[in-house]
């Protein structure tokens, strides 16, 4: 990080009140309790913050040595500390944000967080329901279970440089063009960007994505059942249907999916209704509500999509819609 304030034209709070720093720390990274500072009478936050969409930018500095604890979880944060560092306690283990290492942090249901007196951090922060969405749009090819991330990332070499100049890079920009922001394609390349960069951190998956599934060839009757689904996502699919379109048995119909895809028929299918209602409650219209929605995409029983909803995208579909508005 420079040895400047960045997003200093982005000033969301500069208060000396602790519950006024909980309150906008709570609002704009995460939700927390300052539980101890070492001169209540000293403190001080500065807070500055940017939203490109999906992610996020926040800088914080404190003024007095200060202990928090935090709740999240379902975002995913990438901690850039200063030579003061920022100690986060988590699971069984203290990981430290400095000016030589980041900090990555995922979806933890508890942990606390100690702030040196002057220190400062540059948070990266998304969903992570969103960023796992995005590594499937990538891999063109559904994920089962969470995305693990080492912890610590080395902000000299690899691709933790990477995202640290990328990050320094856009501050930079967004300092010196107040236009940059009012541009809807400009603002939606730089969330896609940095989606993009979080995910060439190391996590379990990272394998994946150099893979190139767009390019590799699935037999026919996978390509004739897929465009077939997508053409009648509101409409009942059975097995039955797709033999009768594919004009093959049904262990040949699964065993080309297992093989093309590895996933089968109604998993696609499934895959396909709940992106299309995820995309619909995101740019929902004030007619549309999830029920409608949910039925739209093949869902006739709303207590089972929410359910399978939710476990798709870690969080139910009235919470995206309330997002969205």
């Amino acid at each position: 990080m420079k040895k400047f304030e960045p997003l200093k034209g982005f000033s969301l709070v500069d208060t000396n009140r602790v519950e006024k720093a909980e309150a906008e720390i709570s609002r704009s990274l995460t939700t927390v309790k300052i539980i101890r500072t070492t001169d209540r009478e000293r403190f001080h936050l500065k807070l500055s913050g940017i939203n490109f969409g999906s992610t996020s930018l926040v800088y914080t500095q404190f003024g007095t040595d200060t202990k928090l604890t935090s709740i999240d979880e379902d975002h995913v944060h990438f901690i850039i500390g200063s030579s003061m560092p920022t100690t986060f306690n988590l699971y069984d283990r203290s990981v430290v944000a400095n000016s030589q290492n980041a900090t990555m942090i995922v979806s933890p249901k508890q942990f606390t967080i100690e702030r040196s007196e002057g220190s400062e951090t540059l948070v990266l922060r998304t969903p992570l329901s969103d960023l796992q969405h995005h590594f499937e749009k990538l891999t063109a090819k559904h994920h089962r279970g969470p995305l693990t991330f080492d912890h610590i990332i080395e902000l000299a070499n690899g691709p933790g440089a990477m995202l640290n100049r990328m990050v320094n890079y856009l501050i930079y920009e967004l300092e010196h063009n107040d236009q940059a922001l009012k541009n809807t394609g400009l603002s939606k390349s730089y969330d896609h960007m940095l989606l993009t960069a979080l995910l060439s951190l190391p996590h379990n998956q990272s394998e994946k994505l150099f893979k190139n599934y767009h390019n590799h060839v699935a037999p026919g009757l996978v390509r004739r059942a897929e465009e077939y689904m997508r053409a009648h996502l509101n409409e009942v699919i059975t097995i039955i249907d797709l033999l009768r379109i594919c004009d093959c048995s049904r262990s040949v119909l699964f065993s080309a999916f297992k093989n093309a895809r590895g996933y089968t028929p109604m998993e696609f299918l499934t895959e396909q209704r709940l992106q299309g209602a995820r995309e619909k409650l995101l740019k929902q219209h004030p007619e549309d509500s999830v029920s409608s929605i949910a039925l739209e995409y093949g869902f006739n029983h709303l207590g089972r999509f929410s359910t399978v909803y939710k476990k798709r995208f870690g969080v139910s579909p009235s919470i995206t819609l309330k997002r969205r508005k």
